[in-house]
């Protein structure tokens, strides 16, 4: 029921929809998904794939589809039979490869550029000064930018996934493996660095000021009223705003739903965040010298790697290079702008919808905004427009309800069984994004149980070296803070929201996954452990348990359980 309720278009129908591989889209939306999470961005997500495999002639399919099953969203993926089709395709898109070998800064900065554009012009709008009518035109404006911005989305991440796997078959071909190859990549300085670069130095200031004792003391939810109690608090608060107003656009759950609030509206885990690096200040850990030992570390081996080579294949490897490190950054840097800034604007849209329908009295409170979906706020705000009088008349006695008794059977959505797979289940995966990016493997395709307790488990060797440490479960955003120095954190996957964690764990173990997943690239850039693809880490995993995990061969085993 909670499926045809959010959406009837796009519910899942096991018994029509069997001719398609469905799989549950953990990566990007591990909880159940809102009512207008779906009608947004998830409908924009499945388009985006879509428009992009036309513009770029994607040879193995049209693009993923996306559809709900007991609250939880699934990606269809249907590949092209038709070789001849196949064929003429790969002619298209390899003429795209060829120019994107060459002038990937200029593609990726064009597309950018137009994002950015367009966020902007969001951004200048004061939502609550507006007319009803300019609102819902609003509305309109920030959801067809955020259509258009999974459309570039996909746009750069076709060619770009494409040239990350024609470098890899080089690197194989010349006797290194993805690991070694991807040594060879790590080290860029994108948006989520530069993010975390400025954190870290908001911790550096606030020791510097002698401020760590009031953050360390106050709640974070009192951490600004504690702050501007002194001069040094309310000037080290100027700089944290900058850092908002920069930055905060983080959404602090999964980020292909609108229902989470970012660090500009609830700055609460950034001042965690902060306070948590007082301990490794003290420890006398330095973020700038464990980049540049990342640095240093891919240059060691690009040079190793090309003493190796023969004159000719040296050439061809440093043509290569360039554009793979570049499509490499671009997995991480582009979610700064699109994944991240495109679901906060389009958030922000909302919320001021939502802030509009409670002081009419049609919602308890501007959150309950994201129990709607887009199309029935469409419809509310128009009304509003045309008379506000009868329109809070008319709709009164249909939104209240409507709302209470989607939140309840969102609510539900955990007691749920929702399988992994659906439909047309493959006997083995060729599809090399599937495998990349989600890390869909065989062994997914037909796993033994991802519920099955383990005590020792497998999954990518995402990132290299061997640590032992105490496990932390994380299920969701609320628990971060419970993270400590030190910890290895366990958890069903990570977005750019997790980054800030990664400057202090020994580790990191993930549920989803595959080699180009967030969780991966961040670990290999702080140089830290990571196992992604595991599937069943946090049903076999406990707070507490002492692990020992090694990245480089991708297993993770418990050595003692913190109930014993």
């Amino acid at each position: 029921m909670i499926d045809t309720s959010i959406s009837a278009l796009r519910k899942l129908r096991p018994e029509h929809d069997s001719a398609i591989f469905w799989f549950r889209d953990d990566l990007h939306q591990p909880v159940a998904i809102s009512p207008m999470g779906m009608t947004t961005i998830q409908k924009h997500h499945a388009w985006g794939y879509h428009v992009a495999a036309e513009q770029t002639s994607l040879p193995p399919s049209k693009g993923a589809y996306v559809k709900i099953f007991k609250g939880r969203v699934y990606l269809g993926f249907a590949l092209i039979d038709d070789q001849a089709e196949i064929a003429d395709r790969a002619e298209k898109f390899n003429e795209l490869l060829d120019y994107c070998k060459t002038h990937w800064d200029d593609f990726y900065r064009g597309y950018i550029a137009e994002v950015c554009a367009g966020l902007d012009t969001l951004a200048a709008v004061d939502t609550d000064r507006l007319s009803m009518r300019h609102l819902a035109e609003h509305l309109r404006r920030a959801d067809d930018i955020n259509r258009r911005n999974w459309e570039i989305h996909f746009i750069l991440m076709y060619p770009a996934d494409a040239l990350y796997l024609g470098f890899e078959a080089f690197c194989k071909e010349h006797g290194l493996d993805e690991a070694g190859m991807i040594a060879l990549l790590k080290g860029f300085h994108g948006m989520p660095a530069k993010t975390d670069e400025a954190l870290w130095e908001l911790a550096k200031a606030a020791r510097a000021a002698g401020l760590d004792k009031v953050l360390l003391d106050a709640p974070a939810k009192e951490a600004r009223a504690a702050l501007e109690a002194s001069a040094a608090g309310r000037d080290w608060l100027v700089h944290f705003d900058a850092f908002l107003a920069a930055y905060g656009n983080r959404i602090s759950a999964a980020h292909l739903d609108v229902i989470f609030p970012t660090w500009r509206e609830d700055p609460v885990p950034v001042f965690e965040t902060v306070r948590s690096y007082f301990r490794r200040i003290d420890e006398g850990w330095d973020l700038a010298a464990q980049r540049q030992q990342v640095n240093r570390e891919r240059e060691a081996a690009i040079a190793a790697f090309e003493k190796t080579l023969a004159p000719a294949d040296l050439a061809a490897f440093r043509d290569l290079l360039p554009v793979a490190q570049k499509v490499y950054a671009y997995q991480e840097d582009h979610g700064f702008y699109i994944d991240q800034g495109s679901t906060a604007a389009l958030h922000y849209a909302l919320m001021g919808c939502g802030r509009r329908l409670a002081r009419c009295g049609l919602l308890w409170q501007p959150e309950d905004v994201f129990f709607l979906t887009f199309a029935e706020l469409s419809e509310i705000l128009d009304d509003l427009a045309r008379n506000e009088k009868i329109g809070i008349y008319h709709h009164a006695p249909q939104v209240g309800p409507l709302v209470a008794e989607r939140k309840e059977m969102w609510g539900t959505v955990p007691q749920l069984e929702a399988p992994l797979t659906v439909g047309a289940v493959p006997e083995t995966m060729t599809d090399p994004i599937a495998i990349k990016v989600f890390g869909i493997i065989d062994e997914v395709l037909h796993p033994k149980g991802e519920k099955e307790v383990s005590k020792k488990l497998e999954g990518f060797a995402a990132s290299p070296g061997v640590v032992e440490g105490r496990a932390r479960v994380v299920l969701r955003f609320e628990d971060f803070p419970n993270v400590q120095a030190g910890e290895i954190l366990v958890c069903p996957y990570t977005g750019t929201a997790w980054t800030p964690l990664f400057l202090k764990v020994a580790g990191v173990v993930t549920d989803t996954g595959g080699m180009l997943t967030h969780a991966a690239i961040a670990a290999r850039e702080y140089g830290i452990p990571a196992v992604v693809g595991t599937w069943n880490a946090t049903a076999s995993i406990q707070d507490g348990d002492l692990i020992r995990m090694d990245g480089a061969a991708g297993t993770v085993e418990i050595l003692a359980s913190a109930c014993a």
